[in-house]
Formats: C-alpha cells, sequence, structure tokens
C-alpha cells in the first residue's frame, strides 16, 4: 500500500519533455497508451539520482557531462525485456529446417557463419541459434561462427553474459527437451555450458543511431540478422531506418526474422517476404517483395504502439489468412501470469527478484508483502520492499521499510543506501549523508557509496570531501574491466562510470580552483 502522496508528480509536461528526449536518443516511442510505461521508468531511475525534482533531473540528463551514466539508467529502466529459449516456435522450426541449413550449405565452402541477434535482452535468442547450429554441425569445430548479440539495456546484457537461467527461461518443448544437454542445474538455476557460452559475443548498441553497418560494431556482412519485438517500440520512421540498415548488413541471400507483430510488406518490401508454416521470414534477394493483386484488400492493422502491420496470407496461392498480430501489451500480460504459474516452485525471494527484474514492482511488492505477513522479521524481504518502493517514488514507505531492514540488520548496506539516496529525495541532505557514511564504512570498496557520497558533499557546497570521495570511486575502478555492471547500479558500466567521474574530477577541481581564488572576506 504505497503512500501516493509520497510520488512525484509525472506531469502532461513531464510526459512530453521525457517522451521527445527517449525518442530522440533511443528511437523509443511512448504514446499516450504507454505513457504509464514512461511515467514508472522515468520515476526509478529518477529514484537512484540526487535530484531534488523532475525538472532537475531533465536537466541533468540534458547535461554532456554529468547526463550520460542517467542516461544509461533510464534506457535501462525503459527497456526492461523477458524472453525465453526458442520463442516462437514456428520461427524456430522454419530456421532449424530450412533457413540454417540454407545458409550452411551456402557457406560450406569457407566455413563461416555470421549471426547477429539485435534487440537479445538477456540472452535466450542468440544461444537458441547457437544450441541449434551444434544440433546441425557434426564438425562444428571447424567453422568459424560469428554470433553477436546487442542491446541498448547493460543490465540484460550482463544477465546475457553470466548465462543463468530460471525455469522460466525453458517454457518452450524444444528448450525442455535440449536443458539436460547443454545446462548444468545449480539449485533452482540453469548454468549455460561454456561451449556454448563461448560462441556468443554480446556488445552495446543502440539501434536508433547509425553507427552501423560498420566493421568498428561489427555489424557487416551477416547470413542471418534477428530482430524480433523490438521495433514495435519505434516510430515508423525510426523503424523504416533500422530495417534499412539491416538490409545493408546482410550478404545477399542474407536472411532477416522479425517478430510476430512487425509484419508489414511496406516496411520489409525491400526484402522477398518466404512464408513457411506459422512463420514469414525476409530474405535479401535483390527482388522486391510485390504485393500480389488478390492481397490489396488486405487491411492494414496497428500494434498497440501504433505500429502498422498487416494480416498476410499463410501461402499467398491458397488465400487462407493466418493472424500474425500479437499485441505487445497482451504478450506481457500473458507472460506475466505464465510467469507466476510456472514460478510457484521458486523460493518466493528469488521470486521476487526476478518480477523486479522484469519491471513488476506491483507484483513484487505483493510477493514480498506476503513474506513479511508470515514472517515479519524477514531481513531480505525488508531490504527488497525499501528499494521497490524507492524506485516507485513513494518515499515515505520506502524509508519505513529502510529503517525496518537495518533494524533487523545494522550491518546491511543496502538498506543504508536506498534510505540515503530516500532522505536526499525529501531534502535532508546532512542525514543522507550520514546514512551514505555508513554504506561507506560497511564496505570501504563500494564504488557506488564513494560515488553517491562525492554527490552528496558537492550539493552542500563541501568541495574537499567531494573530491576525495569521488578519487575514492575512481581509484577503486581501476582494477575493473570497462564492460563490467557496478552492482546495484542500474546497468552502469565501470568504464561508463569511470568516463563521467573524470569529467566530474575535471569541473569540480575548477570550481575548486576559482573559490580558492576568491579574495576572503
Amino acid at each position: 500500500m504505497a503512500e501516493s502522496k509520497n510520488v512525484p508528480a509525472f506531469g502532461y509536461g513531464d510526459y512530453l519533455r521525457f517522451s521527445r528526449l527517449v525518442s530522440d536518443l533511443f528511437g523509443l516511442c511512448f504514446p499516450e497508451k504507454r505513457r504509464t510505461d514512461l511515467e514508472q521508468g522515468v520515476l526509478q531511475a529518477f529514484a537512484a539520482s540526487t535530484c531534488r525534482d523532475l525538472a532537475d533531473y531533465y536537466r541533468l540528463l540534458l547535461d554532456p557531462d554529468g547526463g550520460a551514466v542517467h542516461l544509461q539508467r533510464l534506457v535501462n529502466a525503459l527497456t526492461i525485456g523477458e524472453s525465453h529459449f526458442f520463442r516462437n516456435a514456428g520461427q524456430f522450426d522454419a530456421l532449424y529446417k530450412y533457413v540454417l541449413p540454407e545458409i550452411i550449405e551456402r557457406r560450406r565452402p569457407l566455413r563461416t557463419l555470421r549471426i547477429w541477434s539485435a534487440g537479445c535482452s538477456s540472452g535466450q535468442e542468440p544461444y537458441s541459434i547457437a544450441i541449434m547450429l551444434r544440433e546441425l554441425l557434426p564438425d562444428i569445430e571447424d567453422w568459424a561462427i560469428t554470433i553477436l548479440g546487442t542491446d541498448i539495456n547493460t543490465e540484460a546484457l550482463d544477465r546475457a553474459r553470466k548465462g543463468v537461467y530460471s525455469d522460466w527461461a525453458f517454457r518452450e518443448t524444444r528448450a525442455k527437451s535440449w536443458c539436460a544437454k547443454y545446462f548444468s542445474q545449480i539449485g533452482k538455476r540453469y548454468q549455460l555450458n561454456s561451449e556454448v557460452q563461448r560462441m556468443v559475443t554480446f556488445s552495446q548498441l543502440n539501434l536508433a543511431e547509425d553507427h552501423y553497418p560498420s566493421f568498428g560494431t561489427n555489424t557487416t556482412f551477416m547470413d542471418l540478422v534477428m530482430c524480433r519485438n523490438v521495433t514495435i517500440y519505434f516510430s515508423t520512421s525510426v523503424t523504416r531506418q533500422v530495417v534499412g540498415r539491416f538490409y545493408d548488413s546482410l550478404v545477399d541471400n542474407g536472411w532477416l526474422v522479425v517478430g510476430h507483430s512487425e509484419h508489414s510488406l511496406t516496411t520489409y518490401r525491400q526484402f522477398q517476404a518466404q512464408s513457411y508454416p506459422n512463420a514469414i521470414l525476409y530474405q535479401r534477394t535483390g527482388q522486391p517483395t510485390v504485393l500480389p493483386e488478390e492481397w490489396d484488400w488486405l487491411p492494414a492493422v496497428t500494434t498497440s504502439v501504433g505500429v502498422p502491420s498487416l494480416r498476410i496470407p499463410q501461402d499467398p496461392s491458397d488465400g487462407q489468412l493466418v493472424d500474425q498480430k500479437v499485441s505487445p501489451l497482451a504478450a506481457v500480460q500473458w507472460e506475466d501470469k505464465a510467469q507466476q504459474q510456472g514460478s510457484s516452485d521458486l523460493n518466493l525471494i528469488e521470486h521476487a527478484r526476478e518480477l523486479m527484474d522484469y519491471g513488476y514492482v506491483d507484483k513484487a511488492q505483493h510477493v514480498l508483502l506476503d513474506i513479511v505477513d508470515q514472517e515479519p522479521d524477514h531481513i531480505e524481504a525488508a531490504a527488497l520492499l525499501c528499494q521497490s518502493y524507492a524506485n516507485s517514488g513513494c518515499w515515505g514507505e520506502a524509508e519505513l521499510w529502510c529503517r525496518k531492514a537495518i533494524t533487523l540488520d545494522n550491518l546491511a548496506l543496502e538498506p543504508y543506501y536506498t534510505l540515503s539516496l530516500v532522505l536526499q529525495h525529501r531534502g535532508e541532505i546532512l542525514d543522507a549523508i550520514e546514512a551514505m557514511k555508513k554504506v561507506v564504512y560497511l564496505d570501504r570498496t563500494s564504488i557506488r557509496g564513494h560515488y553517491g557520497l562525492a554527490d552528496l558533499y558537492h550539493s552542500r557546497g563541501l568541495l574537499r570531501q567531494a573530491l576525495k570521495s569521488l578519487d575514492n570511486a575512481k581509484r577503486l575502478l581501476s582494477g575493473w574491466d570497462e564492460n563490467e555492471i557496478i552492482p546495484g547500479s542500474g546497468g552502469i558500466t565501470a568504464g561508463r562510470l569511470s568516463e563521467a567521474i573524470t569529467r566530474q574530477l575535471q569541473q569540480w577541481r575548477a570550481e575548486a580552483s576559482e573559490m580558492a581564488a576568491q579574495p576572503h572576506r
């Protein structure tokens, strides 16, 4: 039961400027019917900032020096994705029986394959392709295979690199049958075998930018590009640009696979549509699709986010219609229901964490509140509750659960960190500093703690202390790989944070020099 009076007001002006910002930077489209999705993502990212209100937060995002870290956190909050292995059996049947064998035969003289999963989320799609290739190629060790997985969401990429999944990822029949062969069970989780993991390389890529195809992004000369349920969140103009770049990324006779809700023969007109049972795929043949006259009457339909689609015949010769349109909203609702049913045997805390990871904050709170109803002194549930309420901007409830968690365990680091964020949003900066000091006291190596303390000191004009804390964070980052995610940061990589700290050090040292040069009064 959240205290709605504590939630920052997300007015129509906020909706307009934040929706325009994420559209310009990331191509993400948030029409009125998805306004709540935008609000939830903005409030979650705002909760992790040091800003007092949304106006300050918006200005921070526009700051070319200090906004990069916060933009990454925002896009992560807005692009939470959930997938599973061999999702959409019809498309994977077509890939396994027809498309991959065709590509393999074409590439057999050179024994090279290049495949790209664009918008790969937490890795199930590219790993599914890797598993299929191991089934199809008995001499796979003799092949040079590139499987690239890209996504804009750094948290999703981090999960993909780890290759650890729950039962929910194996709900397709094909996934269940191959699970024991390619995964090792660890408790209630499944670790992907290392030989499959090594086949896939992951990197961050913003599809709305024009940095591809290029050698620098490794997105050239692809035999197969998969981009499913991604462009449904783009505007029509951005989608056309993305599809054009996919076309340029492919070799002649290369293939493009898109989600069922993305079928539009006008958008993919430069490709040739190929029909298979329960799937329509697109091939770069140099012969654009020509709509048969008998298809002219087909009504254009619109997805839930405003992207045109078409109901396409299974086979142009038989005239029988197969509805290829799937509402993304309906899919999320269906998957959420199935997730709850399929996770009944999971540890409830683990289940709550998973719900939060995939954006179901309200449902996670229900699970956690049920836990504390049964066990009032459950420290993990209390700690997750304070985090979930903070992500929703419910500062009163968040503070209540932070203090409850600290009472239960005064050495628990996360409640102190969340409490500090909550207090600074409430304008209680000195108390926020004391809470963040506890984080650093409990863990001297906490990069988040030193970085957060630096921001708090700076907000009070304590430049000497701010610079010292920032130097500590910079020093601690020196041993990190630039692609590593800082734990609990909302998906911020060590490289991105290091760049932000370097710029802040320059700015703050300049401020300190200016202050020192001023005559004392």
